[in-house]
């Protein structure tokens, strides 16, 4: 885990893609937020970026920030985080767990997935719901990030669990994690593009930003499986989201909003022969 104390060099862009993964000379990673990228570095990197706005005209700096890691990660002392029937703690301590309680240990360094931004609060109850009422074996998450729904479906039942991650920063963080928690014998990491050829599940989780919803959702891919879990768009996005569902979806539960984020629980309806 980094030091809390730990200056960070954070550059919020704005326009493009969100980039998963950029080989940038001191770059401790990257973080979409809706319409806005954010990079970390461990040093000032005004020289790094002017070379990547030449090859990346589309993007603009909006915000330059200094703060320690602590404050990023919002790391307190009242950890454990509570959600539904997680607990989660970024640090080893002594947890009290009561009945049906589950323990995640997520050091999250500056990956997405630490667990306290509302898409992951969210994906988590949605994984809650499925899993009380029936238990997905084989389990495929996308953009796992730190790892931590890989391993929340790990720890609720499932036996295989395929977490894809274009970035090799949240490929190696998501191992250490899953190594912590004891489930590195069920997560298989994969280094590779949500949108090539993906392993066959029950259950898919995709919490990835809209730009790749969109298209994911418009061609229909969501149909190999028997549930899926959607979240990281905004409240404003979420009539768009339910045109492009393809008719072979049906929303399982209400959907969950926090914090303006929304994320949807699907049941997928096989055709009929």
């Amino acid at each position: 885990m980094l030091d809390p104390e730990q200056l960070l060099y954070v550059y919020e862009l704005k326009g493009g893609v969100p980039p998963p993964f950029l080989n940038l000379e001191g770059l401790l990673g990257v973080w979409p937020e809706a319409d806005y990228t954010y990079l970390f570095f461990t040093n000032p990197a005004e020289a790094t970026l002017q070379s990547f706005f030449r090859q990346h005209p589309e993007y603009s700096l909006t915000r330059r920030y200094q703060l320690p890691y602590k404050q990023w990660q919002q790391l307190t002392v009242q950890e454990p985080l509570v959600i539904d029937r997680f607990k989660i703690i970024t640090s080893k301590k002594s947890i009290k767990l009561s009945v049906g309680e589950i323990l995640l240990w997520i050091d999250p360094g500056v990956i997405f997935g630490s667990g306290l931004h509302p898409t992951t609060r969210g994906c988590l109850r949605a994984l809650s719901l499925l899993y009380s009422e029936t238990t997905p074996f084989k389990v495929l998450d996308l953009g796992t990030g730190t790892g931590i729904l890989a391993i929340a479906a790990a720890k609720l039942g499932a036996g295989q669990v395929d977490a894809v991650d274009l970035n090799p920063m949240a490929i190696s963080t998501a191992a250490a994690n899953c190594e912590r928690n004891g489930v590195k014998d069920v997560v298989r990491l994969i280094r590779g593009d949500a949108r090539d050829q993906l392993p066959e599940a029950e259950l898919l989780c995709v919490n990835i930003h809209f730009d790749f919803l969109e298209g994911f959702l418009r061609n229909s891919a969501i149909c190999r499986y028997r549930w899926a879990i959607v979240g990281g768009f905004l409240k404003e996005k979420l009539p768009e989201v339910r045109v492009l569902l393809p008719p072979c979806t049906k929303i399982k539960v209400p959907v969950l909003q926090e914090k303006g984020w929304v994320t949807m629980l699907l049941e997928i309806q096989k055709e009929k022969v």
